[in-house]
């Protein structure tokens, strides 16, 4: 209760003057000096626990990170804990609000650090170097302290230190902590445990050069990890200069691209400038390797691959030269500096890399040049080719290569077609790899199509196109022949035709020859419909052959009704009957003259026999409907009057 007494009084004594001070260093009229210490040291690292302690009163609230102004308004909330937690590094203010007599105020502050920041390198000659940051972290510090491994170091300013270790040592461990007034806080972050390096700088060296299509080279060097290297160039046998940047290794090899370059023009050579990144260790030059341009030109039937002589002779000790990775020729004396390869395909792209391989296993490797062989041979025309038309209703079209200039990995078929026999061919497909097409966009149960096909290979030489295959067009131009086009649907001439003849069900019902004729008059028969197709043979044999459409010739249901009949008993005309051929189903009503249903049957065809109900039926005039379905399906409908005549 004496708390919230103190706070209630000392809200009263504070005035607006004072919303701006500092109750550290300029506390209100009338308020006392209270007290508290900070158990240990006020120096810690963070995270760093601090607790308090009073020395004089009771009932203290504290304020972990005073700022000025007045510690009974937002943000601050006085806390009756007399520990805390300090997480960030930074000098802090407590302050303390006491209930002594009017009223008590007391401050302390403390100092939290974060570890000095610092990095640590492997160096050749089994040395470690220390960098220690020189930032606003460790300029909190006077000193530091660093621990090699079991060695320790003082020094008193961040900077770059070594150390050398024995043969024994393999790996160390290396941790900074910072000291203030002489004493250590033990604030460290512990480096990542690292490797002594017992490489020696003069095995960095560039192991492949590689040049790239647009000019640019490719350098892959190989050096201790934690060697910082640079590339040097000399142009056209010019001096070596730096490129600007350097590369540190964090792997045993490394590809540095240099791009300011164009070394498919000028002759560029590379060598490395390598330190290992530590102070006071001299930087070494590797081997020197140059960049090899390649040429490659596609001439008839061959292509030839041509480069520029190795520049630096002493290095050099063999050429190889691959085609599409695979090796042309195997290695070839040092002045051979060309190659020519007859063994190609037209239209086939081939892609030509020459390799120089150098004293110590170093390489420099040429771009991969591509070229498309060419030739000037033309293939003939296509053989074998024929059209027919399919039972779905389509024209296909079929072929087999040229006898010369084909390309049969790679080719093109172009089609052509015209059509009423107008002679204006004009393109409807170009197809690559097939012989053979389908032409979606046409009916030949109207008309014949004719079409011309021309073989492209792959160097894009195309043939003459092939003579005109026409399909053959079956109709009717009498109501007592079918006829069919004469044009041929071969590279030859018809040898013979064939007439097919299926039922209505598309079984086949008879074949008959007739010869080179393009009409014929089919018999008439019992059945309602017939489908014919014409099949069509060219000269020479072989197995093409051309089918037409189909044409259909079809006969409506017949249908016979007698208008009288005389139900006596006689057996002479007793029953009203229609008689019909191709009726498949028959279903007949009859009515009397006011519309009543007297009979019905679902077999028209068994009749009726003139009774009621079992009883005759009286002479006179009566009305029939009869319904018919036909073998082919289609439906209609008889009505009319009969006489019942006894």
């Amino acid at each position: 209760m004496r708390i919230y007494l103190l706070l209630a009084l000392l809200t009263f004594l504070f005035v607006d003057s004072y919303a701006q001070e500092d109750w550290c260093t300029n506390p209100p009229a009338g308020v006392s000096q209270g007290g508290f210490n900070v158990a240990g040291s006020s120096n810690g690292c963070a995270p760093f626990d601090v607790k308090v302690e009073k020395t004089v009163g009771d009932n203290y609230k504290y304020i972990y990170d005073y700022k000025g102004g007045s510690p009974l308004k937002a943000p601050y909330v006085p806390e009756d804990v007399t520990t805390h937690k300090y997480l960030k590094q930074g000098t802090y203010k407590i302050l303390q609000l006491g209930s002594n007599g009017s009223g008590s105020v007391f401050c302390r502050t403390v100092n939290v650090y974060s570890p000095p920041n610092f990095t640590v390198r492997a160096c050749s000659n089994r040395k470690i170097q220390v960098v220690i940051a020189d930032d606003s972290t460790t300029k909190l510090y006077d000193g530091f302290t660093i621990d090699w491994g079991g060695v320790k170091e003082n020094v008193s300013k961040p900077g770059v230190y070594t150390h050398s270790y024995s043969a024994a040592t393999i790996l160390a461990t290396v941790f900074v902590t910072g000291s203030i007034g002489g004493q250590s806080l033990g604030c460290s972050i512990p480096s990542a445990t690292i490797a002594i390096n017992n490489v020696d700088l003069s095995t960095t060296s560039i192991r492949r050069v590689t040049l790239n299509n647009d000019g640019s080279v490719a350098v892959l060097i190989r050096a201790p990890v934690g060697t910082t290297t640079s590339v040097q160039v000399s142009q056209n046998s010019g001096a070596f200069t730096g490129l600007p940047g350097q590369i540190t290794l964090t792997r045993d090899t490394a590809t540095i691209t240099v791009r300011d370059v164009n070394a498919l023009k000028d002759t560029y050579c590379f060598r490395l400038n390598t330190n290992d990144g530590c102070a006071n260790n001299a930087a070494l030059t590797s081997n020197v390797v140059c960049a090899t341009p390649l040429e490659v030109k596609a001439e008839n039937r061959q292509n030839v691959a041509a480069w520029k002589e190795y520049p630096n002779a002493a290095d050099f000790q063999s050429y190889r030269i691959t085609r599409n990775l695979v090796s042309l020729g195997g290695a070839s004396v040092r002045t051979n500096t060309t190659q020519t390869d007859a063994n190609v395909t037209c239209g086939e792209q081939y892609c030509y890399q020459v390799t120089v391989r150098l004293v110590g296993g170093a390489e420099s490797v040429s771009p991969s040049v591509c070229v498309k062989a060419i030739s000037t041979e033309f293939p003939t025309v296509v053989q074998n080719a024929f059209v027919t038309v399919a039972d779905e209703g389509k024209i296909n079209i079929f072929a087999t290569p040229p006898a010369s200039g084909a390309t049969p990995a790679k080719f093109k078929t172009i089609f052509f077609r015209t059509e009423n026999g107008s002679g204006d061919f004009k393109e409807v497909a170009s197809l690559d790899n097939l012989l053979s097409y389908v032409d979606n966009a046409v009916n030949p149960n109207q008309q014949s199509y004719c079409y011309r096909i021309a073989y492209e290979n792959s160097c894009g030489n195309r043939s003459q196109p092939s003579e005109p295959l026409c399909s053959i067009y079956l109709s009717s131009k009498s109501g007592s022949t079918i006829d069919w086009t004469p044009e041929t649907p071969f590279l030859v001439p018809v040898n013979r035709y064939q007439l097919e003849i299926l039922d209505e069900q598309g079984n086949p019902y008879d074949q008959v020859p007739v010869g080179v004729n393009t009409s014929y008059s089919p018999n008439v028969s019992d059945q309602q419909l017939f489908r014919y197709r014409i099949l069509g043979f060219g000269q020479g044999g072989g197995n093409s052959n051309s089918y037409s459409n189909y044409y259909v010739f079809k006969k409506n249901a017949l249908l016979f009704i007698p208008d009288v009949f005389s139900p006596n008993g006689d057996n002479v005309n007793d029953v009203f009957a229609p008689k019909g051929q191709f009726v498949d189903k028959s279903r007949m009503i009859v009515y009397n003259r006011w519309g009543q249903v007297l009979f019905e049957t679902s077999n028209a065809l068994e009749g009726w026999d003139g009774t009621i109900n079992g009883q005759p039926a009286v002479e006179g005039t009566y009305v029939f409907r009869i319904e018919i379905t036909d073998s082919l399906g289609a439906n209609f409908v008889k009505t009319g009057t009969v006489l019942l005549a006894r």
